[in-house]
């Protein structure tokens, strides 16, 4: 059976505002009521470390429609990391509670997969070495990845005309905060490097991402010596993000895609990856005061 994924995309504002919808609200009941629902779908991408699954699943009757998003799979369930792979076929029982979860999951092995930005991606893992992309920065100048090597990196994804404030914006936020936190420490901060990638270079030309990097600089880098914005040519940037495993695909006029931030260390290898948006600035901050050895 297939599961094509051109319209299941990964809307994380969309899917997680479902989820939210039938999860009772913990200040009104002490003991949320727990909801079951059978989950049907292709893998499109495993990250043990964050215990998720990224499925695209069908049509779940009484809770959404089919699309591609993240689950957490229960401690009970953590096995399925051992032998588990994208591609291939699942059923699980999403229980909804205080949070979701899979459980019961059993799943049939398969090769085939998609061509699109929701294709079976690989999450990267430390220790992975970083290709030399290729993008153009928020000044109109050609970067190379491999021209950061001896300083930590720190990137991440994001597009200027994201609507969900808990997604771009948080993350540009979030990023701004680590060079805050970076700033008290001279020593890590002159060896700072941020880079935040546009996954819609139609819109995002340089001086649109000068004008969205400057909001975010603020005083901390107005001249953005350490912390650049940048894309390239559509397929230079699927390049990048299909490399650190990102989703993302055009969906009503708009860019659905995944998070993901990467502190990649001063060999040019991976030396974290940060699923998501729960990160805390302090912490990324201070993992790359120890990458950068001070």
């Amino acid at each position: 059976m297939n599961f094509p994924v051109s319209s299941r995309h990964l809307l994380y504002g969309s899917s997680l505002f479902a989820l939210l919808l039938v999860l009772p609200l913990t200040f009104c009941s002490k003991a949320p009521a727990t909801k079951r629902y059978e989950l049907e779908g292709r893998v499109v991408a495993v990250d043990p470390a964050a215990r998720q699954l990224t499925i695209a699943h069908q049509d779940i009757p009484g809770l959404m429609k089919g699309m591609t998003m993240p689950f957490t799979v229960s401690k009970d369930s953590s096995w399925v990391f051992k032998a588990i792979a994208p591609g291939d076929h699942i059923h699980a029982t999403l229980v909804l509670s205080d949070h979701a979860e899979l459980q019961d999951i059993s799943f049939t092995q398969h090769s085939d997969t998609e061509s699109d930005g929701t294709s079976a991606l690989r999450i990267p893992q430390p220790g992975d070495e970083v290709p030399d992309f290729a993008l153009v920065n928020q000044s109109g100048k050609i970067i190379h990845f491999h021209q950061f090597r001896g300083k930590p990196l720190l990137l991440t994804f994001i597009y200027t005309r994201c609507p969900f404030p808990e997604y771009c914006v948080r993350t540009s936020n979030n990023f701004s905060q680590v060079m805050q936190q970076m700033q008290k420490n001279p020593k890590a901060f002159s060896e700072a490097q941020l880079l935040s990638i546009s996954i819609d270079p139609e819109n995002d030309k340089p001086a649109v991402l000068r004008s969205y990097g400057e909001h975010y600089v603020g005083r901390v880098d107005p001249s953005f010596a350490h912390w650049e914005f940048a894309s390239g040519s559509p397929q230079q940037v699927r390049q990048a993000a299909d490399f650190f495993g990102l989703a993302y695909n055009q969906k009503d006029g708009q860019i659905v895609h995944g998070l993901r931030t990467v502190l990649i260390g001063n060999d040019g290898k991976i030396a974290k990856v940060y699923s998501g948006n729960d990160w805390k600035p302090d912490d990324v901050a201070a993992d790359f005061i120890a990458a950068a050895g001070g």
